[in-house]
Order: structure tokens, then sequence, then C-alpha cells
């Protein structure tokens, strides 16, 4: 595995001129939320140090306008560009599996093929709240801080879905099927650690 951490911070603009940042820790071994904050947009020196470095999402074109990668030094990602990878990888994961198996019929009969999670579109983040609640995840958003619930709700969003990517990583890696670059582990799709 080539990178051990990376950082993502997903950020809002809130009605009451602040912005609102969510931060999400990865490592080989958890995904976790990570930090929180909610400071005035002047404060331009502050902001710079929460997303100095990261993978960052803005949540809408005013944050990445007002925030832009260039002066407050992140990353810019895509979940487009995630969902794309991971569902271009688990296909890639049922195709060597099922030609691999294709080899020797016979001898390969009980070979069990690897489940990855079902890819797909990318969801709005701005939904986040409502998809977390469709899938099953604690969604209430009632103990959240006005002020940070769009960017709370697309970080926890966010966070689901690495670990999903995590659990496919883990299902393609252990595969005799694959070999030499093809099995190697990303915390994240190489579209966002490049």
């Amino acid at each position: 595995m080539s990178k051990k951490y990376a950082s993502v911070a997903v950020f809002d603009i809130t009605a009451n001129s602040q912005i609102a940042i969510s931060a999400i820790s990865i490592t080989p071994n958890e995904t976790v939320l990570s930090g929180a904050w909610v400071i005035p947009v002047e404060r331009h020196d502050d902001i710079s140090t929460v997303l100095s470095g990261k993978l960052a999402i803005p949540l809408n074109e005013e944050a990445e306008q007002a925030f832009p990668s260039q002066i407050f030094g992140y990353t810019k990602v895509s979940l487009t560009d995630f969902f794309a990878e991971a569902e271009r990888d688990a296909k890639y994961g049922i195709d060597s599996f099922d030609s691999f198996k294709a080899e020797d019929p016979k001898k390969r009969k009980n070979l069990v093929k690897p489940e990855f999670f079902p890819w797909g579109v990318a969801p709005d983040l701005l939904k986040s709240w409502e998809i977390l609640a469709q899938i099953g995840l604690p969604s209430k958003s009632d103990d959240c801080a006005p002020e940070m619930r769009a960017a709370l709700g697309a970080s926890r969003l966010v966070q689901y879905f690495i670990l999903q990517w995590h659990n496919d990583e883990r299902s393609r890696s252990g595969r005799r099927y694959l070999e030499g670059s093809e099995i190697e582990i990303t915390i994240l799709p190489k579209a966002w650690l490049d």
C-alpha cells in the first residue's frame, strides 16, 4: 500500500457568512470523522490552516469560489471520480474472477465469486441526510449545529463510501486471480491520491 494516511475535508458556506468544515481521517485500518469547524469567512489564515494539505470537497460552486484550492492549499477531489474508479475496479475484479474460473471450470467450480459495493452514480452530497436514512445509517441531524448540517451530513456519507471502498479493496486484494499491481490495496481511489 503506497499511501498510509489521507485527510478529506468537506466544506460549505453557511447562511451567516461562515465556512463549515468537517474532516475525515483515513488510514489502512480506520476511517473516522476527525474534526469540525465553523469559522468566519474573513479568517483566511484559520481556514487555510484547516484546509491546507487536505483532499477537499466543496459542497457547491459558491464555497469553491470563495475558498479556491490555489489559495487555501487543498486538492479538490470529486465524488464522481471516486465512484467511476470504484465501479471500474469492481467490474475488473468480477471480470478477472470470471476469466480465471473459465480457464479450468472443473477445478475451480467451488471458488466463491467476490462481492463488491454497487457503485452506480455518485449521489448529490447536498442530499446526504436523506441518503443516510435510506441506507439505514444514523441520519438524525437534530443534535447538529444548523451551520454544520450540510458539511457534517456530506462527510458522514463520504466516510460511508470510503468504508465501502476499503471493503472492496480487501475483497479484491485477497484473490488468487489478480497479480502484481492489480492486488495493490489503496486507502482511497488512485484518482484521489494522484
